[in-house]
C-alpha cells in the first residue's frame, strides 16, 4: 500500500513540475517607432485562446508577461497615431521569448482629432534621444519648422538654417524615421510648416547598419527626426515665381515636391540674371529627385542636379597681422569673372527583411570651372612691395564612386556578419596661365628699385583611385538574466588602398621674345600608393538601461611615393593602436549619461611629404618634409541630460576634449631676398602639446505651463596651440567663452522673446584659414605667436501682437564687437562695430502684409574706407484666394543706397576686412504661387 501511495505521489509531483514549467514561460519585448525610438504607454494584449493578458509599455518602450500556460499565443500592440500591430508566436524549446523588433508604423488614416487639454511634457529624455513635444511650444500661422525649433532649449539655429546641439552639427534629416528627399536639414526646416509637427527628436545616430544589428560602436552623429501629426505624412509643397527689377534683374523659379510617405518626387528649375555692379551675373539650376518602395522590403532613390554659376566680381580687402618682427599690412584689389558648371548624379537602393540588410549607391559628378582675374596687392609695414597678378585658368574634374553595405543575421540569431565595399576614381586636369609682376621699393625712400616680371603656364594632371573593404563579425555570447539584454564580441577589419598620380609641368616665357622654356625646378611628377588597415576587437553590451562597448584597434599604415623627376623613392610606414570606449546609461527616467572615447590616425598629405619646392606662389614657397610622422588625435566626449516630468525643468551638458600627438603644423620662415625684402617659406613639422577642452551647458525653466520660460546656455573652452615662426616653437594658450540668457513670454495674443549674450575668443585657428578662392595668398596671412582677442556683445528683443484681422511683429537687435591685439609693449587700437536693427511686420486682414527692416551700423577701426550705413528694406505683398497661395510682392532693398558690403573676420593673429563691390539698392516686382498642403489641409509658410 505504501508503495502504491508513493507511486501516485511521484506522478503528482511530476505533473505539478510540468505545469509549473509550462506556467514559467516568459515574454518580453521592446516597442519602437520606425526611427527606433521607444514608444511608452502603448497597449499590449497577449491572447491565449479565450484568455487575454494586458499591460502597457514603460517609459523605455518595454513590456513583460510571465506565467504563460500555452505554447502558442498572439500579440496585439495599439496606441493612438500608429497602426495596429498583430503577430502570432510559438515558444518551441525556449521558455522565454525576447521580441525586440516590434516597430509601429505611423497611421495615415485617423478619425477626427480629439483635443485633450492637459499640460504637455515639453521634453523627454531617452538613452539615445532627446524628444521635444511641439504641443508644449507656441506655433503660429505661417511658422515653419525652424521657427518652432528656435524655442527648444539646447538647440542653435542660424539665419542659414544650420542647426547645432551642444556644439555639434545636425547632419541628417528624417521624417517619421524615413529618408526625406535629400536628407539635408537646412533644405527643409525653413520650408515645412510647423503645424504638421507632433514631435522633434534629436537622435544619436550610429548608422543604419547599427540599427539593424543593434551593435553601436564609435562616436555617433546627430540626426534630426521630425514626427508628424497623424495623417500628415503626405503632402505637396513648393513654389512657382517670376520677378524682375532694377539693375537688369530678371528671374524665375519653379520648385515642386510631392510626398506620400515613402514615395517622394521633386523637381526644380531656377534661373536669374542681373548686373551685380561688377558685371553680369547669372545662375541656372535644374534638379530632379525620386524615391519609392518596391514591395515591402526594398526601396530605391534617384537624384540629379545641374548648376551653372557665371558671375563677374570685384573685391577689396585689408589684412593686418601681428608678428614677432613687427606688423604686416596688406591691401589688395581684385576683379574678374568666374564660371562653374556642375553635374551630380546619384542612385541608391536598399533591402531590409529583418534577416538581411542591404544598401548600395552609385554616384558620378563632373565639374568644369574657369576663372579670369587680375589683382593688385600693396604690402607695407616691415615689408614694402607691390604685386600685380593676372590669372586665367580652366579645370575639369570627373568623379565616379560606388559602394555597397550588407549585414546578415546568421542561423544562430545571436550572431551577425557585416561587410562593405567601395570604389572611387577621379581625375583633375587644369591649365593655368599666371603673370606675376613684383615691384620692390626702398624702405626708407620708397623709391622703386626693381620691377620683376614672371609669365608662367602651369599644366596639371592628377588622378586617383581608391578601394575600401570592411568586414565585421559579431559573436553573441550566452543569454543573460535580463531577456532583453545582449552581449557580443565583435571582430572587425578594414582595408583602404589608394593609388594616385600627379604631374605638374611649368613653362616660363621669356620676357623679351616670349619663348617658352620648361623649368624642372618648378615641375613635379610623382606616383604614390597608400595602404591603410585597421583591426579591431570589441566587447558590446546592450540592455534597456545600459549600453557600453570597449575594445582596441590596431592600425598599420603604408605610404610609398615615387618622385619620377627626382629619381627618388620615399616610404613612410607607421603602426598605431588605440582603445575604443562607448558608454550610454539611463540612470532613471529623464536622466541619461554618455561617454565616448576614440583615437584617430591621420597621415600627412602628399604635398606635405614631397621634398621639392612648390614655387607656384612666389611669395609663399612651400617645401614638404618626407620625415613627417602621422598625427594621432585623442577624442573624448561626454554628455548628461536631465528633465523633470512634473516641472518641465531640463538641463543638458556636454564636455569634449581633444589632444593631438605629432600634429602637423606650418613652420613659417621669413627670408630676405636679393633686394633685402622678405618672402615667406612654409615647411611642415610634427609637434606635441596641442589640446582643446570645451564644456557646453543649457538650462531651461518653464513657468505657468510654459507661458513663461527662462533659459541659460553657453560654453567655456580652453586651448593650447603650438606655433613655429622662423624655426622657433612657442605656445599660445587661449580662452573661448560664450554665454546666453533668454526669456520668453507666450500669451494668447501677445508674445515676447528677449535674449542677451556675450562671447569672448582669444585663440582662433589661423593655420587653416583661407579668405576666398580669388584672394591672394600674401604675407598678410603669416602666422604669428600672438592672437587677437575678440569680444562680442548682443541683445535681442522680439515681440508680436495678433488680433483677428490685424497683427504686428517687431524685432530690435543690438550687437557690439570689439577686437584688440597685444604683442610685447605694443597695443593696437580697439576696433568696434555697433549694430542696432528694428524689424516690423504688419498683417492686415490676413491678405495684406507690410515688412520694414531697418538697421544702423556704426564702425570704428576698419582698415578699409567705410561709412556708418542706415539700411532700410521694405516689402509690400497682397495674397489671393482662400489658401493665400498666390501673392504679388513689391520690394525695395537699401532705399537710401548706403550699403557698403563691409565685413570683418578675425582669425588668430590676423584681422581681415573685406568688401564685395556690388549694387545694394534694388527695386523688384514679383509674382509667386506657393503650394503648402499636407494631409489635405493648406498651411501657410511665411518667408523669414
Amino acid at each position: 500500500m505504501k508503495k502504491r501511495y508513493s507511486f501516485f505521489l511521484l506522478v503528482l509531483l511530476l505533473c505539478a513540475s510540468n505545469v509549473f514549467a509550462q506556467n514559467n514561460r516568459k515574454v518580453g519585448g521592446l516597442v519602437t517607432d520606425t526611427s527606433k525610438v521607444a514608444i511608452s504607454d502603448a497597449n499590449v494584449m497577449l491572447v491565449l485562446g479565450k484568455d487575454t493578458l494586458r499591460t502597457t509599455t514603460n517609459s523605455d518602450g518595454i513590456f513583460k508577461f510571465s506565467n504563460i500556460k500555452a505554447e502558442q499565443f498572439s500579440l496585439k500592440v495599439t496606441i493612438t497615431g500608429y497602426r495596429e500591430f498583430n503577430n502570432a508566436y510559438t515558444f518551441g524549446k525556449d521558455k522565454s521569448l525576447d521580441l525586440k523588433g516590434i516597430e509601429l508604423q505611423f497611421s495615415s488614416n485617423m478619425l477626427k482629432e480629439v483635443v485633450i487639454k492637459t499640460k504637455p511634457n515639453p521634453i523627454r529624455i531617452m538613452q539615445d534621444t532627446v524628444e521635444y513635444n511641439a504641443a508644449a511650444y507656441q506655433v503660429l500661422d505661417g511658422d515653419n519648422v525652424a521657427d518652432l525649433m528656435k524655442q527648444f532649449p539646447g538647440l542653435e539655429i542660424d539665419d542659414e538654417y544650420n542647426v547645432k546641439t551642444m556644439g555639434e552639427d545636425m547632419v541628417k534629416l528624417r521624417i517619421n524615421g524615413k529618408d526625406f528627399f535629400t536628407n539635408n536639414v537646412k533644405d527643409f526646416i525653413g520650408r515645412l510648416p510647423a503645424g504638421i509637427v507632433s514631435k522633434v527628436q534629436i537622435i544619436d545616430d550610429f548608422g543604419d547598419e547599427a540599427n539593424f544589428t543593434g551593435i553601436k560602436i564609435g562616436k555617433p552623429t546627430k540626426m534630426l527626426n521630425i514626427v508628424t501629426k497623424p495623417g500628415m505624412n503626405k503632402g505637396k509643397f513648393g513654389n512657382i515665381g517670376l520677378n524682375g527689377g532694377t539693375n537688369d534683374q530678371i528671374g524665375s523659379n519653379a520648385n515642386m515636391n510631392f510626398w506620400n510617405d515613402t514615395q517622394q518626387s521633386s523637381g526644380n528649375l531656377n534661373y536669374s540674371t542681373s548686373n551685380n555692379g561688377a558685371g553680369k551675373a547669372q545662375n541656372l539650376g535644374i534638379g530632379a529627385t525620386h524615391s519609392d518602395r518596391i514591395g515591402k522590403n526594398m526601396g530605391y532613390s534617384f537624384n540629379y542636379n545641374y548648376g551653372l554659376n557665371d558671375a563677374a566680381y570685384s573685391n577689396e580687402q585689408a589684412v593686418e597681422t601681428l608678428n614677432p618682427l613687427g606688423t604686416f599690412y596688406n591691401k589688395s584689389f581684385s576683379n574678374g569673372d568666374s564660371r562653374g558648371d556642375n553635374h551630380n548624379l546619384r542612385s541608391t537602393f536598399n533591402f531590409n527583411d529583418k534577416k538581411m540588410y542591404l544598401n548600395g549607391s552609385v554616384g558620378a559628378s563632373y565639374n568644369d570651372r574657369s576663372n579670369i582675374s587680375s589683382s593688385l596687392s600693396n604690402q607695407s609695414g616691415i615689408i614694402r612691395q607691390d604685386l600685380r597678378n593676372a590669372n586665367e585658368s580652366k579645370s575639369q574634374t570627373p568623379r565616379i564612386n560606388a559602394n555597397i553595405n550588407i549585414s546578415k543575421m546568421l542561423k544562430n540569431k545571436k550572431n551577425s556578419f557585416s561587410a562593405n565595399f567601395g570604389l572611387s576614381t577621379s581625375n583633375n586636369k587644369s591649365n593655368q596661365n599666371v603673370i606675376t609682376n613684383t615691384l620692390y621699393y626702398d624702405k626708407l625712400t620708397q623709391i622703386l628699385e626693381k620691377d620683376s616680371l614672371l609669365n608662367r603656364n602651369i599644366i596639371s594632371d592628377n588622378n586617383s583611385q581608391n578601394f575600401n573593404l570592411g568586414v565585421n563579425y559579431s559573436l553573441g555570447l550566452k543569454k543573460l538574466k535580463d531577456t532583453l539584454a545582449r552581449q557580443s564580441l565583435n571582430l572587425s577589419y578594414s582595408l583602404s588602398v589608394g593609388n594616385s598620380k600627379s604631374q605638374v609641368s611649368t613653362i616660363v616665357f621669356d620676357n623679351l621674345n616670349n619663348t617658352p622654356s620648361f623649368v624642372d625646378s618648378l615641375s613635379t611628377h610623382y606616383t604614390s600608393v597608400t595602404v591603410n588597415q585597421s583591426l579591431g576587437l570589441n566587447y558590446n553590451y546592450n540592455s534597456k538601461k545600459m549600453r557600453y562597448n570597449f575594445g582596441i584597434n590596431a592600425r598599420p599604415n603604408l605610404l610609398s611615393s615615387n618622385y619620377i623627376n627626382l629619381n627618388q623613392k620615399i616610404k613612410n610606414n607607421t603602426f598605431n593602436y588605440s582603445p575604443n570606449i562607448n558608454l550610454s546609461r539611463t540612470i532613471k527616467t529623464g536622466k541619461t549619461l554618455s561617454i565616448n572615447y576614440s583615437g584617430n590616425n591621420n597621415n600627412p598629405s602628399l604635398q606635405q611629404l614631397q621634398p621639392i619646392r612648390n614655387n607656384q606662389n612666389l611669395q609663399n614657397v612651400v617645401i614638404g618634409n618626407p620625415d613627417l610622422k602621422p598625427s594621432f588625435s585623442h577624442n573624448l566626449s561626454s554628455s548628461y541630460n536631465y528633465v523633470n516630468a512634473k516641472t518641465g525643468i531640463s538641463a543638458q551638458t556636454g564636455l569634449t576634449f581633444t589632444a593631438v600627438q605629432n600634429e602637423i603644423i606650418n613652420n613659417v620662415i621669413l627670408l630676405p631676398d636679393t633686394l633685402n625684402s622678405l618672402k615667406q617659406e612654409t615647411r611642415f613639422e610634427n609637434t606635441n602639446g596641442n589640446y582643446n577642452v570645451t564644456g557646453n551647458y543649457s538650462l531651461n525653466i518653464p513657468i505657468e505651463k510654459n507661458k513663461y520660460s527662462i533659459s541659460y546656455s553657453g560654453n567655456v573652452g580652453l586651448s593650447n596651440r603650438a606655433i613655429f615662426i622662423n624655426n622657433i616653437k612657442s605656445f599660445n594658450k587661449g580662452v573661448n567663452v560664450s554665454q546666453r540668457l533668454n526669456m520668453v513670454m507666450m500669451l494668447k495674443k501677445f508674445n515676447v522673446n528677449a535674449s542677451a549674450g556675450y562671447t569672448f575668443s582669444s585663440n582662433n585657428n589661423a593655420n587653416n584659414f583661407t579668405i576666398t578662392d580669388v584672394a591672394i595668398l600674401s604675407l598678410g596671412q603669416i602666422s604669428g605667436a600672438t592672437f587677437y582677442r575678440t569680444h562680442n556683445y548682443r541683445a535681442d528683443i522680439n515681440g508680436s501682437y495678433r488680433l483677428k484681422n490685424f497683427s504686428v511683429s517687431s524685432n530690435v537687435n543690438y550687437s557690439l564687437s570689439v577686437s584688440d591685439g597685444e604683442f610685447g609693449n605694443n597695443n593696437l587700437n580697439n576696433v568696434q562695430t555697433l549694430n542696432v536693427s528694428l524689424s516690423t511686420r504688419v498683417n492686415i486682414k490676413k491678405s495684406y502684409r507690410i515688412d520694414v527692416n531697418t538697421s544702423k551700423q556704426i564702425n570704428t577701426g576698419y582698415a578699409l574706407q567705410n561709412t556708418d550705413p542706415l539700411i532700410i528694406n521694405a516689402n509690400l505683398s497682397k495674397s489671393f484666394f482662400k489658401s493665400q497661395a498666390l501673392s504679388v510682392n513689391v520690394r525695395a532693398s537699401d532705399l537710401l543706397n548706403q550699403g557698403n558690403n563691409l565685413s570683418r573676420y578675425v582669425s588668430g593673429n590676423s584681422i581681415i576686412d573685406s568688401r564685395m563691390n556690388q549694387v545694394t539698392r534694388v527695386f523688384t516686382f514679383g509674382l509667386s504661387y506657393n503650394l503648402s498642403s499636407f494631409g489635405g489641409k493648406n498651411f501657410r509658410v511665411d518667408a523669414d
